[in-house]
């Protein structure tokens, strides 16, 4: 499943692999937080003092890529800064909206040598990814160009010049037969929708329209298009069913927003940015609208990316199949360490987050939305956040919500030492879990997350050992709970895959679907809360949990505050190692604990959730 990066491909750019490690002062975040092999988490901060500022900004009368990029003769666009800034400098972007790929050139040398890109405070910066779309419009000749099929439906060619580089997003599918070969398990949609479909999108007045594979069906649905065998002629149904001349009409043409020119760069800071309307792809790597293609340490906060074909954006050090696809690892010395925090990401047609390979990384706080509107989770790519082999990493304080046909958070593969905590995760959809921990043999960590109004599993932990689940409070799932199956026949490290020694403790399930399923006598659940609020119903105390209690609550959520009225006290619960506070940081007690992720719910109490970013505490 693995798609590792080879040494040609960096020849190829002109670079090769990092040979020295820079000095990094890693120390503990505060408070501290353990991870599951008891060592604290560390983490790292820009340091630079930076020497040196260019300017950005295309409304500046005097703006232009041939000046020397002070604030009096700025630069017109950010790529142009992004050529010349050298370590310990920095990219200042003034407000204002930039068509273009911003492709650095250089890298960082360690955190008091970064090179940022920046918003000016206050300032709002949107990077597009897309074109105006200038073209008349005339009444739509049906699909075999024999008359007016509807007075409603429009169509217009879309010219050449918009496509700089080679890249025909109106005539590429979105997975191609080739990138699905490279996914086995994906091979049952060759051909089929939406992978066939075209990758271009269009916007009607900053509206996404919804693109049909059917000419006959645009008539049916206001705000909808369809791309002509030809690549070129597009065929729309504008909102509210006019004529559509006059009105603002962007295509979608880039393939990434930004995204560096050459693989493996770090040190790297990108704050405060808008990023929208992406053309991509649905491969399994190298298709994000913000790419590191393969950095490490980079600082990626307080953004804003939406508005997405496919992925919001993408981390992780492995990004290509070599051209032979005879694989061959990568030893940078730098290898991870990205932060990921306070950024916003929604409306992305897959996965708002994903990665192949992060190490001792950061994601925090952000809050990712309406994600997964391709309903392509069956080529198992997509989720709110989805993590290819994890390690050492920490996934806290991010709000994930209205996931459509993919779970909240994925750890896929050979994860060790990671830990999901304090996420709340809400209104998904998914034939997988809200947290799905695959394929792993190594300890990793799920606790203190709030799990509400899922459809599908609470917590998946499919072909996986030693998953602790703990401490959350799951209400309203509607599959199983824990599911802790072997559901393959895949091996790793030579061993056939089990789901053995599996922990489900103090945990709170309100109103929940099925219980846990385990098919191995080596998984153990016990001490958890098993709550019903419907009038005259009572929960049940599963049998293999001694130690476990069924009980009647009232219970409401609203506005991310819950109210809570237990029948009588939660009993206390033995401490866990790793879990030494509650989601509010408050201290749990040494000799008994509360099940739960609040102290407070061992008795009536009103909790209000953080529903924006939460960030570092």
């Amino acid at each position: 499943m693995r798609q590792i990066v080879s040494p040609l491909i960096f020849a190829a750019f002109g670079v090769l692999p990092a040979t020295a490690a820079a000095q990094v002062n890693y120390v503990p975040v505060a408070p501290e937080v353990l991870m599951p092999d008891g060592s604290a988490f560390k983490s790292w901060a820009d340091s630079t003092r930076y020497t040196k500022t260019y300017h950005v900004n295309r409304n500046h009368s005097d703006g232009s890529d041939e000046n020397v990029g002070t604030e009096q003769a700025p630069f017109r666009t950010i790529n142009k800064a992004a050529q010349v800034a050298k370590a310990g400098e920095r990219v200042l972007i003034h407000a204002g909206v930039y068509r273009e790929m911003v492709q650095p050139l250089n890298s960082g040398e360690g955190p008091d040598r970064m090179i940022s890109y920046e918003a000016v405070p206050g300032d709002e910066v949107v990077v597009k990814g897309s074109r105006l779309l200038q073209a008349r419009w005339e009444i739509s000749r049906d699909a075999h160009g024999k008359g007016s099929y509807s007075r409603r439906l429009w169509m217009a060619t879309l010219p050449d010049s918009l496509f700089a580089g080679g890249y025909f997003p109106f005539r590429t599918p979105n997975a191609s037969d080739e990138d699905l070969d490279l996914m086995p398990w994906a091979l049952t949609w060759k051909g089929r929708i939406p992978y066939s479909l075209p990758r271009g999108l269009i916007f009607q007045e900053g509206r996404r329209m919804t693109q049909l594979a059917t000419y006959e069906d645009l008539v049916r649905l206001p705000g909808s298009y369809w791309v002509a065998g030809d690549g070129r002629t597009v065929h729309i149904h504008p909102f509210g069913s006019g004529d559509p001349n006059g009105q603002v009409f962007e295509v979608a043409v880039q393939n990434h927003i930004f995204k560096p020119a050459n693989p493996g760069l770090g040190f790297i800071r990108v704050s405060g940015l808008i990023l929208e309307q992406c053309a991509n792809g649905f491969p399994r790597v190298g298709v994000g609208a913000l790419f590191t293609m393969g950095g490490h340490h980079w600082i990626i906060e307080r953004n804003t990316v939406r508005q997405v074909n496919s992925v919001g954006i993408e981390i992780g050090y492995r990004t290509f199949e070599s051209a032979d696809k005879r694989q061959a690892p990568r030893r940078d010395p730098n290898l991870g360490h990205v932060i990921l925090r306070n950024n916003r990401i929604y409306d992305c047609g897959t996965a708002g987050v994903r990665a192949h390979d992060v190490s001792n990384g950061l994601l925090e706080g952000n809050e990712i939305t309406n994600c997964g509107w391709q309903d392509a989770e069956y080529h198992w790519e997509v989720a709110g956040i989805k993590l290819l082999v994890t390690r050492g990493t920490l996934v806290r304080d991010n709000h994930i919500s209205r996931i459509e046909g993919g779970g909240g958070i994925w750890l896929d593969w050979d994860n060790r030492g990671s830990r999901v905590t304090r996420n709340l995760i809400h209104d998904v959809r998914t034939a997988q879990g809200a947290v799905f921990v695959e394929a792993s043999q190594q300890p990793n960590l799920v606790d203190h997350n709030v799990i509400w109004n899922i459809s599908g599993q609470g917590v998946r932990a499919a072909d996986t050992d030693n998953l602790t689940v703990a401490h959350n409070l799951f209400i309203r799932v509607s599959e199983d709970l824990v599911f802790a199956k072997v559901a393959t026949n895949r091996s790793l490290g030579g061993r056939r895959l089990t789901s053995r020694g599996n922990r489900v403790l103090n945990n709170i399930f309100v109103d929940t679907g099925k219980p846990n399923a385990f098919d191995d006598a080596d998984n153990l659940a016990d001490f958890n809360i098993y709550v019903s609020t419907a009038a005259g119903s009572a929960a049940k105390r599963p049998g293999t949990e001694p130690h476990s209690i069924a009980m009647n609550a009232t219970l409401s959520l609203n506005d991310f505050v819950v109210d809570w009225k237990p029948a009588h006290f939660l009993p206390g619960a033995p401490p866990l190692k790793f879990c030494g506070r509650d989601f509010f940081e408050r201290a749990r007690g040494a000799e008994l604990t509360v099940p739960g992720p609040f102290e407070a719910l061992s008795r009536a109490a009103t909790v209000r959730l953080p529903r924006t970013p939460a960030g570092p505490r």
